[in-house]
């Protein structure tokens, strides 16, 4: 379970870098806060649809014009899940998100203000602050020792992360974690 995994160094480098395309630097491009959050958005709803049921085979069917490249991320990615379970691969796909942006700041700094990448800026930026409360949530963390670390703002989050990971579970309130990803993703700043 992911509370195991998390205790110990991640070393399966060569599985990430197999998940997370390599094509912008092969292409001689970096990415860009937009390509991490895309990136991010698509492979955690393959691990939805894969945790309500669907198959390699239906998932690639569903997706017009796959390309080989994109059709063995999704069968990696599945294949991750099996190995690790969902849960940690949810986990895997957001700490890569977050690596990804953080490079991406690193490179380029803060976005101009009201632009595209600013909009994915701050998408990445909400997304890492609630993968860290539920992070932990699942090391068992109290809420209020996290609160204190987050911004005000970020109160109310925590408190509805910690309630839906106590009655739902880990993989539900990963569900969540997406489901508000993709949201601020159709709908920055709100």
């Amino acid at each position: 379970m992911i509370k195991r995994r998390l205790l110990r160094p991640v070393l399966a480098v060569s599985l990430a870098m197999a998940l997370w395309p390599g094509q912008a630097a092969a292409e001689g491009r970096a990415h860009s806060f937009e390509s991490c959050s895309l990136i991010a958005a698509e492979y955690l709803t393959v691990l939805q649809l894969a945790s309500r049921g669907l198959d390699a085979a239906a998932l690639k069917a569903s997706l017009p014009d796959i390309s080989a490249g994109a059709g063995q991320r999704v069968d990696s990615l599945l294949a991750l899940s099996r190995e690790e379970g969902l849960v940690d691969t949810h986990s895997r796909v957001h700490s890569e998100y977050v690596a990804c942006a953080r490079r991406v700041f690193t490179r380029v700094g803060m976005p101009a203000a009201g632009t595209r990448d600013s909009a994915f800026h701050f998408c990445a930026g909400e997304n890492r602050v609630r993968y860290e409360i539920t992070l932990a949530a699942v090391m068992e963390a109290p809420v209020e020792d996290v609160k204190r670390s987050l911004k005000p703002q970020h109160h109310a989050v925590a408190a509805g992360i910690y309630r839906t990971f106590e009655a739902e579970g880990p993989l539900v309130t990963f569900d969540h974690l997406a489901g508000e990803l993709k949201h601020c993703l159709n709908n920055p700043g709100v």
